[in-house]
C-alpha cells in the first residue's frame, strides 16, 4: 500500500499535471494581458486551480525522491524546494488565480470600463514583488525548483546512478516553464526519472539482501 501511493506520488501527479497544463491557455505579452486571456479566461482559472494544488504535490514528489541520499548536493535540493514551495505557491496565487479573476471580473463590465481595467490588470502583473516578467516571488520560485532538480541530478549520480536518469533529472528542471509544451515535458521527465529512481533502488535492494551479511562466508568455511 505504501509503495503504490509513493508511486501514485512519484509518476501518477506529475503526469497528471503534464495533462491538465496541455490545457493552458496561451495568454499574452505583459502589454496585453486583458485581451490574451479574456477569450479562455474559464481554462485559465481551471488550469492555475489545479495547478495551485499540485505545487505542493510535486515538492513532496521530489523530496520523497531524494530518499536515502545523503552529501552537500542532496542538502541543498532540499532547501531548494522551500523556496520553490514558498514562493512559486505566492506567484501562482498572483498572477494565475488573482489574474484570471480580475480578467472574468474585467469580461462582465461594460465595455466603457474594460480599457480602464484591463490597464489596472496590467499594473497589477508587474508588480515587482509578486508578478511578471521577473518579480522577486518569481525568481526565487523559479530558481528554487531549478536549483532543487539540477542539485538533485548531482546527487543521483554521485550515488551512482545512469546517466539517463541523471539527464532526465536535469531535465525537469524545466517544470519551472509550465506553459505547453515545455511544461508537461518537462513533467514527463521528472515521472520518466522517479521511474528509473525506484528501479534503481529495487535493484540495489536485492543486491544487499543477496549479499552475504559480514562474517557469513568464513562461518560457512568452518562450518
Amino acid at each position: 500500500m505504501i509503495r503504490a501511493l509513493r508511486l501514485l506520488l512519484l509518476i501518477g501527479a506529475p503526469l497528471m499535471l503534464a495533462v491538465i497544463l496541455w490545457f493552458h491557455p496561451a495568454g499574452a505579452d505583459d502589454e496585453n494581458i486583458f485581451e490574451g486571456v479574456r477569450e479562455d479566461v474559464d481554462d485559465w482559472l481551471f488550469v492555475h486551480t489545479l495547478f495551485l494544488l499540485f505545487i505542493p504535490l510535486l515538492a513532496l514528489a521530489a523530496y520523497v525522491l531524494l530518499r536515502g541520499l545523503t552529501g552537500t548536493a542532496a542538502t541543498v535540493s532540499r532547501v531548494s524546494l522551500v523556496f520553490f514551495l514558498c514562493y512559486y505557491t505566492a506567484y501562482e496565487v498572483t498572477i494565475g488565480l488573482g489574474s484570471g479573476v480580475l480578467v472574468e471580473y474585467a469580461n462582465d463590465r461594460p465595455v466603457s470600463e474594460q480599457a480602464v481595467l484591463a490597464d489596472a490588470i496590467k499594473h497589477y502583473n508587474q508588480d515587482d514583488i509578486l508578478g511578471d516578467p521577473m518579480s522577486i516571488s518569481l525568481a526565487l520560485g523559479l530558481l528554487g525548483w531549478v536549483v532543487a532538480m539540477l542539485a538533485a541530478a548531482v546527487a543521483f549520480r554521485r550515488a551512482g546512478a545512469s546517466w539517463p536518469l541523471t539527464v532526465l533529472l536535469g531535465l525537469s528542471a524545466f517544470i519551472a516553464i509550465h506553459p505547453p509544451p515545455v511544461g508537461p515535458a518537462a513533467l514527463v521527465c521528472f515521472a520518466a526519472a522517479a521511474v528509473l529512481i525506484e528501479r534503481w533502488r529495487t535493484r540495489d535492494m536485492r543486491v544487499n539482501m543477496s549479499s552475504p551479511t559480514p562474517g557469513m562466508e568464513s562461518a560457512t568455511a568452518a562450518g
